[in-house]
């Protein structure tokens, strides 16, 4: 198979799921979006929360918002099974589960002033759902934190010019937020502005370093998680999302570049390699017993390991938390919701698992492109003793593939004696992609996880007022979830196998943030189903192919997580069976009273 037919699948698919799907199905026969209904955006606007913004201005901060670290290294850790059977996953998550989730997110919320999802729950299954659907996604949140903390800092560590273009945005979205909001300058002015100084930034970042250690990276990702979660959202959270977008974007359209360049060059990874994977796919440390187990069965353990891309519970927080409440358009739903979540299945599909793909082996890919090995061997790849992609860690895989795919590419133009160097330089732009999505969800999940908080506490204050202000002062509420983050992302593991080096926090943490993460994905849809049905009357089949997916999907993701409960946590440190593992645990026991009351809701429904 070759690179351009695995584009021209994806492309297609997407085109027709917008058109057919979104736009005739979703938009004008479920929701029946309409351009004259005010938006809570308008109509509750406070100049903090409730902004109304340009839609190409709020698809830039949701795409930023929602495509974290989970669409880059969740499918990276995925090739274990082959790349067919990721891709497969993707595209199959996109179409049926991630877009519609997405869609239904924002349009309930706004249908209801703008509140959660979590909210939204109480007007289908009661109250009761509502603060169990609270509880449940303050956790998962947390563990968002816990996972990105960790993955950002160590991208920082390994590529320390990420860190510096990370810091140099933070005065560069003040300013754009200025510009916009403060000076009334024009968006499409202020962009051009911006993104001028954003090349600049660019430029003087490659060669410049900022170098700290692991754990000092992680207390700094801390401190602004907390600042960025608390401030009014104009000031940092939107015009930082909205610019590294463009960095994002930049880094998905080179990515689509690369088979329309190279296009019959031909993939050298299996598409099949098993269906049943070790037990490092889904979390075991190297040199525990579960490590060298056959148990990441493909099905049902596949949510452990792509925590977004294909779809994502985190995306519904995003979209009924903060989107919502910048839509100035029901119209503008389709394009942020819709599109973003199938933007964010190009980045997995075409960035992260087809590069891969191509260059898997990296003997046949030299062989395949024209390179020597030896070209390989200079670029700083040891093909002895890293003969595959599988040979990496999960984020190497990624950095490394998405490198080499746009080496060669480029070196057509500028000659191959310039290999060495633009792998270099397409490598750091990876990582600096990485870090830029990370981020961006980062704060993101931070100011939900406040939301989600306050919400929670509101019964307080009929009881005590002050106690209730204290609670749910928002910078009280925007410390609490960060900080649990940071704990289990502080430590570094020794690793039993390779004296002397360690394994980062994120590689215990993910499994557990991934599936959490799906599994409110499956809630949350059930939900934006149940209130499809019982709200807004929307009977029949289109009925059916909303629940029958989210059905599917709360099965798949419930038993793979009973599985790395089982087989996973009892060998792990113990700071994470009393965290990680307990917070699943407690997740798995309000997932069974949610899915409980969902029923229960649809029985009584279905007879009104």
């Amino acid at each position: 198979m070759y690179p351009i037919v695995v584009l021209f699948v994806v492309l297609l698919i997407y085109a027709l799921a917008y058109i057919f799907y979104g736009a005739k199905l979703l938009e004008k026969r479920v929701v029946k979006a309409d351009a004259s209904r005010p938006t809570p955006a308008i109509s509750k606007f406070d100049g903090v929360d409730y902004v109304p913004a340009n839609k190409y201005v709020l698809y830039g901060h949701h795409f930023a918002s929602i495509a974290g670290a989970g669409p880059i290294t969740g499918p990276a850790l995925a090739l274990n099974w082959g790349w067919g059977l990721p891709l497969i996953w993707v595209l199959f998550g996109n179409v049926f589960i991630g877009a519609v989730h997405d869609y239904l997110a924002i349009m309930s919320s706004v249908r209801h002033g703008g509140v959660s999802v979590m909210t939204i729950s109480e007007s289908t299954m009661g109250r009761k759902a509502r603060y169990v659907f609270l509880a449940y996604s303050w956790f998962a949140l947390v563990l968002v934190l816990a996972a990105f903390l960790s993955v950002c800092s160590s991208t920082f560590v390994s590529t320390p010019s990420a860190a510096t273009v990370a810091v140099f945005f933070m005065p560069l979205a003040l300013l754009f937020g200025i510009m916009v909001y403060r000076t009334g300058i024009n968006v499409k002015v202020a962009t051009l502005i911006a993104l001028a100084l954003e090349v600049v930034m660019l430029i003087m970042s490659y060669n410049t370093k900022l170098i700290l250690p692991y754990e000092s990276w992680v207390v700094v990702l801390t401190i602004y998680g907390f600042l960025a979660a608390s401030l009014p959202v104009w000031y940092l959270l939107q015009p930082r999302d909205y610019l590294n977008a463009y960095l994002l974007w930049g880094f998905v359209v080179l990515a689509l570049l690369v088979p329309l360049a190279i296009p019959l060059i031909g993939l050298t990874g299996p598409l099949i390699i098993s269906f049943v994977a070790k037990g490092t796919t889904i979390g075991a440390i190297s040199g525990t017993a579960p490590a060298n187990w056959d148990i990441a069965w493909f099905w049902p353990t596949v949510p452990l390991t792509i925590a977004c891309g294909a779809l994502s519970g985190f995306h519904s927080l995003v979209g009924s938390g903060t989107t919502s409440k910048q839509l100035a358009n029901e119209l503008d739903a389709l394009l942020v919701g819709y599109g973003g979540m199938l933007t964010e299945g190009a980045v997995s599909s075409l960035a992260v698992i087809l590069p891969a793909a191509i260059v898997w082996d990296f003997s046949a890919f030299a062989a395949n492109a024209g390179l020597t090995t030896d070209m390989i061997v200079k670029a700083g790849i040891n093909i002895t003793a890293t003969p595959n992609i599988l040979k990496l860690g999960g984020i190497p895989r990624f950095t490394t593939s998405y490198g080499l795919v746009q080496a060669l590419m480029w070196s057509k133009i500028a000659g191959l004696e310039n290999f060495t160097v633009l792998y270099k330089g397409f490598s750091t732009f990876a990582a600096w992609a990485l870090s830029a999505f990370v981020l961006t969800t980062l704060d993101t999940a931070n100011r939900l996880a406040r939301f989600a908080w306050v919400e929670m506490f509101d019964w307080v204050k009929s009881r005590s007022i002050s106690l209730h202000k204290v609670i749910t002062n928002r910078w009280f509420a925007s410390l609490v979830p960060i900080l649990l983050g940071a704990v289990m992302a502080f430590p570094q593991i020794p690793d039993p196998l390779n004296p002397g080096k360690n394994i980062y926090a994120y590689q215990v943490v993910w499994p557990a943030f991934a599936g959490t993460n799906q599994l409110l994905a499956a809630i949350a849809l059930l939900t934006e189903a149940l209130w499809v049905y019982a709200v807004l009357k929307v009977r029949g089949w289109i009925s059916y192919l909303i629940m029958i997916p989210a059905t599917f999907l709360w099965l798949t993701v419930t038993a793979a997580l009973f599985v790395w409960l089982i087989y996973i946590v009892p060998y792990l440190p113990v700071l994470y069976i009393a965290t990680t593992g307990l917070i699943v645990g407690i997740s798995l026991a309000l997932d069974i009273i949610l899915i409980s009351l969902f029923v229960s809701s649809l029985r009584h429904a279905s007879k009104i």
